[in-house]
């Protein structure tokens, strides 16, 4: 019913603004008669002070060892009242003829790195030091390597107040002046050349946190996947001939509906010999004794065994705003409640009192990862001292335009900034023991329509732009958790998308905790044609989604009433136990807990006082019911 194109593949904001403007000036792309100046009023990364800053001494190395770029600038406070500036570096990739005939899509300018000066008296100086790692240069190459490529040419490096000024920077540093159609000349004295001799398709062809083989996971979410359809992305090689014109009117196909949109598709067992898990063991393990052990630690399975079939399902399918009691693993449940700009008590009444902090757009406006370090902080111990342990937030989709609902929520149009700064709130916020659900994972970039919509996209987009905040809030910020988006990657959910929920979360990032739907126990969701098939539990599940965040029983009552049997489905509800647990196991809901804490099931006496009033209220009921009936058979009999 719902689709979406993205036709403008990687030129989202400033990529798009910037890289028209550069191709004008030079004379390549058939830019046409683009006006960066009608276009643009404030440049991204554009902004005032109360002062005035000078910039000096830039300089940039190279240690090969590290693979990283050391870039240091010399920052002075030229006025005449204190104030803080951000140095931002930007980088230009070559656009080669090889990008060109692979659909490999190069923005002029990309931020790759910034720092925030301390207090700055009048006078005094400050040496700003940011280092970039040679892999932050990379381009996806999902149609030839089918991976992260570093291209053969020059590389421009480059310090700037933002990515306009970084543009110009670059057009100097290639003897281009305002003469030749630039808004201002820049300052070649701020660019820095680093040579790639030949494409380099193996260095980052595998995970720099994991270790494991990065290749294509997204074909299918491109519409030109599919037989009979075909998108145009908007490319640099062709500015006028590849604009997006709208593709209002499509239908799906038969190959579409069995990929994912029809609500009726069966799920048939896939067992081929796995082994049943075993359960209900007596192991005489509790969660306190994993308390700071690796995922990976033995005892695990010892703790595993003892779950019970209908406690991985209450956990699995009831996950709305908690994590279920398990009695056999004494377990305590939690309280995870929502937040992506401070702890609320909107949805579950958890407190008397809530907090919102300023929202994501201004914090990410702050390029100030140390203050956000300290909100994420003060976040987190909103949360512990309100009695929770999970944070719905922060949330980091991207801003592809100025008019999405849920922009407040979200940091930036850009992933590079977004994710920085949610990594750094990220760390903050778990400096509690509050473990983070960061969403919508992912493509949820507009709120119009977000639930079940179909998001057609080029994998170079989606790694790039789209996961590119959720990737460094994980390996950077350390974030525990993801809630998914209501969105599908082309016509798969994403909770159901095995390319993103194992291949990319688990695989390439190393996410050791869970993956939670958005609110899923709705009826809403019937209307939509997806109860059978998207957000159904055993799709999810095989796709590596852990929790459903449902208060209803019809997750849980799917699995018990259905897959007991199913050997294949079992462990996969084992494994998302195993994620809930480890979570749980290391979060502030242990407090106070040690190995030799046991939750146990107390019947209180008023509990058996109610079930004998039950039973006499039900023997009177059938006593009162039965003389009735013998009398009104004595009146008919007079009658």
């Amino acid at each position: 019913m719902k689709y979406i194109t993205y036709q403008g593949g990687i030129y989202i904001g400033y990529r798009y603004y910037e890289t028209r403007y550069e191709d004008v000036v030079i004379g390549t792309g058939n830019a046409g008669d683009y006006d960066y100046t009608s276009e643009v009023a404030y440049p991204f990364g554009y902004g005032l002070s109360y002062t005035d800053f000078t910039w000096s001494d830039f300089a940039v190395s190279f240690d090969a060892a590290s693979d990283t770029f050391t870039v240091n600038v010399t920052v002075t406070n030229t006025g005449d009242t204190a104030g803080k500036d951000v140095v931002e570096i930007y980088f230009q990739s070559p656009y080669t003829e090889y990008d060109v005939q692979n659909s490999i899509e190069k923005a002029s300018v990309e931020l790759c790195g910034f720092a925030k000066t301390g207090l700055l008296e009048p006078g005094t100086s400050e040496t700003v030091t940011v280092e970039i790692p040679r892999e932050e240069l990379a381009a996806y190459d999902s149609t030839s390597a089918r991976t992260y490529i570093l291209d053969a040419g020059d590389y421009y490096l480059t310090a700037a107040t933002d990515a306009h000024a970084a543009i110009n920077n670059v057009l100097a540093a290639k003897g281009y002046t305002a003469a030749d159609g630039m808004t201002a000349d820049g300052d070649a004295a701020f660019v820095s050349t680093y040579t790639n001799d030949a494409l380099d398709a193996e260095t980052y062809s595998v995970s720099s946190t994991t270790g494991y083989e990065i290749t294509n996971q997204f074909d299918s979410a491109d519409l030109n996947y599919y037989d009979g359809y075909e998108m145009t992305y908007l490319s640099r090689s062709d500015w006028q001939g590849t604009w997006p014109t709208g593709m209002d009117g499509l239908e799906a196909s038969e190959e579409m509906l069995e990929g994912g949109l029809n609500p009726y598709l069966s799920y048939v067992s896939t067992d081929n010999g796995t082994e049943y898990p075993t359960m209900g063991a007596d192991n005489s393990m509790t969660l306190g004794m994993m308390i700071g052990k690796d995922y990976d630690d033995e005892d695990w399975d010892l703790l595993l065994d003892q779950l019970t079939f209908e406690e991985m399902a209450e956990m699995i399918g009831q996950g709305y705003h908690n994590t279920a009691m398990a009695v056999s693993v004494s377990k305590p449940a939690t309280t995870d409640d929502n937040g992506p700009q401070g702890f609320t008590k909107s949805l579950t009444g958890v407190s008397e009192c809530h907090a919102a902090y300023s929202d994501e757009n201004i914090m990410a406006a702050t390029w100030n990862v140390d203050l956000m370090y300290e909100v994420g902080v003060c976040l987190g111990a909103d949360v512990l001292d309100l009695g929770a342990s999970g944070l719905y937030g922060p949330a980091m989709n991207t801003h592809r335009n100025a008019y999405c609902g849920r922009n407040f929520e979200y940091y930036s149009e850009d992933g590079f900034l977004a994710g920085k700064i949610a990594a750094a709130e990220v760390s903050g916020i778990q400096t509690k023991g509050v473990y983070v659900y960061i969403k919508h994972f992912a493509l949820n970039d507009s709120e119009t329509g977000c639930r079940c919509i179909s998001t057609f996209a080029n994998e170079q987009s989606i790694r790039e732009i789209y996961l590119k905040p959720f990737q460094t809030a994980i390996t950077e910020g350390g974030a525990k958790c993801v809630m998914n988006s209501f969105a599908r990657f082309g016509v798969t959910w994403s909770g159901a998308c095995y390319g993103l929920q194992t291949e990319v979360l688990r695989n390439e990032w190393g996410l050791e905790g869970f993956s939670l739907t958005d609110f899923s126990g709705n009826s809403q969701f019937a209307s939509y044609g997806i109860v059978m098939q998207s957000f159904d539990a055993v799709y999810g599940l095989l796709a590596g989604t852990d929790a459903w965040d449902s208060s209803a029983t019809q997750w849980t009552e799917e699995l018990v009433n259905y897959y007991q049997d199913d050997a294949t489905v079992a462990q996969a509800m084992r494994q998302a136990c195993h994620r809930i647990l480890y979570t749980v196991a290391n979060s502030n809901a242990m407090n106070g807990f040690t190995e030799d804490t046991k939750i146990v099931a107390v019947t209180p006496w008023w509990d058996y006082a109610l079930d004998v009033a039950v039973g006499a209220f039900t023997v009177f009921s059938v006593v009162k019911l039965v003389l009735a009936i013998r009398r009104r058979g004595k009146a008919k009999q007079q009658a």
